[in-house]
């Protein structure tokens, strides 16, 4: 793949459009992120996130690797989604909660009288509780933990979402990233899908799982919406290891 760069015309001899590979300018982003570990030092110390729908929240960051957390430009694609969909809302379900940036968003920018925060990484455990008590919120009684992986079977280490459906008041908003469990986890939905206010925001990390949660979601009466990433990635990548990175964001209307 190619982007077409029109060069400068400086008199009657004019160069021919020239082709600039992704590939060259990914390399030319790659030097500006080395550079960029030269300068910014690796510390990990409590911000207060600048811009965007987590602005004022405090988490642990290096700027180093979270830089685009710190000035809101993490997701940034998603936010006026985010917002959208988490208006009003009662209830949220953070599925893949990792170092809880949503979790924290939930609980400070919404009203949701319960949020459930789903993590089976325990690894990532102190980080999110260190953000949590950043926050004043390791002792909240509106958030509910769990190790469990979300799936389609209810077991020792597994939990299907339909098993909390008789908890599920709406207005609830489903915030998922995980990494090709999506199919299972709407498989364990079917209950909940049918409920009348229920909002999904997916990250999804292949074509097939996109278009297999898109159709899931369809069936069961969702509108969908595929989030590209902007155009200006290419310049501001977020270093991700998946190629493919995009979201998906399903409602029903009233």
């Amino acid at each position: 793949m190619a982007l077409a760069v029109q060069s400068i015309c400086v008199n009657e001899w004019c160069e021919a459009p020239r082709l600039v590979s992704l590939a060259a300018l990914e390399g030319r982003m790659r030097v500006v992120s080395d550079l960029k570990n030269v300068i910014v030092s690796p510390e990990r110390k409590p911000r207060r996130i600048l811009a965007g729908p987590f602005k004022g929240i405090v988490m642990g960051l290096s700027l180093r690797s979270q830089m685009q957390v710190y000035l809101g430009l993490f997701e940034k694609e998603i936010h006026p989604w985010l917002n959208r969909l988490s208006k009003g809302i009662a209830m949220a379900i953070d599925i893949g909660t990792a170092y809880g940036e949503y979790t924290l968003y939930f609980l400070t920018k919404t009203k949701a009288t319960k949020v459930f925060a789903f993590e089976p990484d325990v690894s990532l455990f102190p980080y999110l509780h260190e953000n949590l008590r950043l926050n004043g919120l390791d002792q909240s009684e509106r958030l509910e933990i769990s190790t469990k992986f979300v799936g389609a079977f209810d077991t020792e280490q597994e939990i299907q979402l339909d098993s909390l459906a008789t908890s599920v008041h709406g207005p609830c908003f489903i915030k998922m990233d995980v990494d090709g469990a999506e199919g299972r986890i709407l498989k364990g939905a079917k209950t909940i899908n049918a409920l009348a206010d229920v909002r999904w925001l997916i990250e999804t990390h292949s074509d097939e799982l996109e278009s297999h949660c898109e159709g899931i979601l369809t069936a069961a009466g969702f509108q969908t919406r595929i989030i590209p990433n902007a155009a200006w990635r290419v310049f501001v990548p977020e270093q991700r290891p998946i190629e493919h990175n995009r979201w998906l964001a399903a409602w029903k209307n009233k």
